[in-house]
């Protein structure tokens, strides 16, 4: 008879040993997440589209569509320094730019740097 029952008594003991506190922790609800403004950009042949724009400091991502027939480039600058940039732009094409900036004015390139350059303003 023990040899029958040794086996079951194992079994309900590792179970017992086995056991967790299984109750669910208090839920935390998860942080909101900041979303990152996105501003469109359009670059043609001889500008940017719009050529003046206003962001909030902070990080923004823009989307640079390529609006010309050949590869362009599209720049921020802080006097003579590259802030941020993204090149060869292939016509129809868009590509995204994430920057952090802190407030001033800035200057764009857009498209060729023969181009009159645009206008970010940070506040």
């Amino acid at each position: 008879m023990f040899k029958t029952l040794a086996p079951c008594v194992l079994l309900v003991l590792l179970a017992a040993c086995g056991k967790q506190n299984t109750a669910p922790a208090a839920a935390t609800p998860a942080a909101p997440a900041s979303a990152i403004p996105v501003v469109n950009v359009g670059v043609n042949d001889e500008a940017c589209e719009p050529m003046q724009l206003t962001v909030k400091r902070g990080k923004t991502q823009f989307l640079i569509k390529n609006n010309s027939a050949r590869s362009v480039e599209w720049e921020i600058l802080k006097g003579v320094y590259v802030v941020e940039e993204r090149e060869n732009i292939a016509p129809g094409f868009s590509q995204k730019l994430t920057a952090k900036l802190e407030p001033g004015k800035y200057e764009m390139t857009c498209g060729l740097l023969s181009n009159p350059h645009g206008v970010l303003i940070v506040e």
